[in-house]
């Protein structure tokens, strides 16, 4: 191999980012530094400076550790960061083709769901208990933070609560879905965690690098790359989600019986890659992403829940199409859970559907601003072929007074798109066949 095209795996030691450090928890957030991994690539200059590993890297860490006590930010970086062999990620990295299909199989385990909801929860429904604060998710399911030896306290978790978003359940469809696809290539995994580059996360969300007029005059553009705030948000959703931990029962389907079996643990790990350009420049490349040892729980057992969503829901802007997203996110769910059975046809509650999503009632500007806005989010969605159909099944006498509290409690029909249907059915049929193979035997 050429010597331009050779990459080495190697530790940060930069005293340069070690002196930039002025918080209680400075040696615990230097032992962070030394244990990324570096890829030195002395073929790339890269855009940006000296300093991009530390403002990303360290500010996220630091937000998360700023109320720990060293000990504690020490365990918990560590957890965080959970470290794999070094020996070949460089290659993992290169072998990475980012590309965007039309439908992706996403993870849709008790665990996901609960750790959505969370995240799109209003702050007051964490709930403080014995020196902790959870969320009780609808499929009983809680979600708290910090590790399983050691929640956070209450005011370390609030800080992170507030910083829970549409961003990171975006962030966690997208990594644990690429997870999912790249997880069995041994060319982009290893050791159960899967290659995954900082600029495809950002790529799926439909981020649009950052340009420049080449010179006066002229309509030439040049990209200088993704901005720093754009990586330190994909950081900070990454850092929170391996703060989540999921606890409680899961029912799970064990030679053919249903099983309660109870988990407590890490929703997700993850590990920073950096690479070290020609001029000494350190910049991230991607992440060695896995769920937490929850999964395992359910492999073991045969059960596996994956559901189809469109692509496009993760290019829906968090602020702008708040309301699409959240619907989007849910139904995604919901269909999964349907095509059990088959049937997507049943219809739901609007207030079900908004509570289910995670929306709060405008009660003071339902019919002015509220109900106006959450039927052009469904009808966004149908125009996009995100939703199949989605239709209002009671009737709503809107020249009443009140008529919000019949729309609140309208049934609607909204089927996931016709692709989507045929893509369940064709995953459930051999499902049920080796279901009722596995009966036959069990009454023989």
């Amino acid at each position: 191999m050429e010597k331009h095209q050779q990459q080495e795996l190697q530790l940060v030691t930069t005293e340069k980012i070690k002196n930039t450090h002025h918080t209680d928890n400075k040696n615990t957030i230097d032992t962070a530094k030394d244990a990324q991994v570096v890829l030195t690539d002395e073929s790339e200059i890269e855009s940006g400076n000296d300093s991009e590993l530390s403002t990303l890297l360290s500010q996220t860490i630091t937000d998360i550790t700023d109320y720990m006590t060293e000990e504690e930010a020490t365990e918990y970086i560590a957890r965080i960061l959970d470290g794999v062999e070094i020996e070949s990620e460089n290659t993992l990295f290169e072998n990475v083709t980012p590309y965007i299909p039309e439908n992706i199989k996403v993870t849709n385990y008790r665990p996901d769901q609960a750790v959505r909801e969370a995240s799109l929860a209003r702050k007051n429904m964490w709930r403080p208990g014995d020196g902790e604060i959870s969320y009780l998710a609808s499929n009983t399911l809680e979600v708290y933070l910090g590790t399983p030896e050691r929640p956070l306290e209450i005011p370390q978790a609030l800080k992170q609560i507030r910083q829970l978003s549409e961003s990171t359940v975006l962030t966690a469809r997208i990594v644990l879905g690429l997870w999912n696809i790249r997880r069995h290539n041994d060319r982009v995994a290893k050791n159960g965690s899967a290659a995954i580059l900082l600029e495809e996360i950002l790529q799926w969300q439909g981020v649009q690098k950052h340009s420049r007029i080449a010179h006066p005059g002229t309509t030439k553009r040049y990209t200088d790359g993704y901005r720093t705030e754009q990586k330190q948000r994909v950081l900070q959703d990454l850092a929170l989600l391996a703060s989540c931990n999921v606890r409680g029962n899961c029912t799970m389907i064990v030679k053919g019986k249903a099983v309660s079996i109870q988990v407590d643990g890490t929703y997700m790990r993850y590990s920073a890659f950096s690479r070290k350009t020609l001029l000494n420049e350190n910049v991230i490349i991607g992440f060695m992403v896995s769920p937490g040892d929850w999964i395992s729980t359910y492999e073991q057992h045969q059960n596996q829940y994956l559901a189809e969503v469109d692509t496009q829901i993760f290019k829906l802007n968090p602020q702008n199409d708040s309301y699409a997203l959240r619907l989007a996110l849910y139904l995604s769910e919901r269909w999964r859970e349907q095509a059990k059975q088959g049937d997507f046809s049943t219809p739901i509650m609007m207030s079900e559907l908004l509570a289910s999503s995670m929306i709060e009632v405008d009660e003071r500007h339902m019919t002015s601003r509220f109900v106006p806005r959450i039927e052009a989010a469904l009808e966004k969605l149908e125009n996009m072929g995100i939703i199949g159909k989605q239709v209002c099944l009671s009737k709503v006498d809107r020249n009443q007074t009140r008529w919000s509290k019949e729309w609140i409690a309208s049934r609607w029909e909204i089927l996931p798109p016709l692709k989507l249907i045929q893509e369940y059915q064709a995953i459930n049929n051999p499902m049920r066949k080796r279901l009722r193979k596995t009966r036959t035997r069990e009454r023989d």
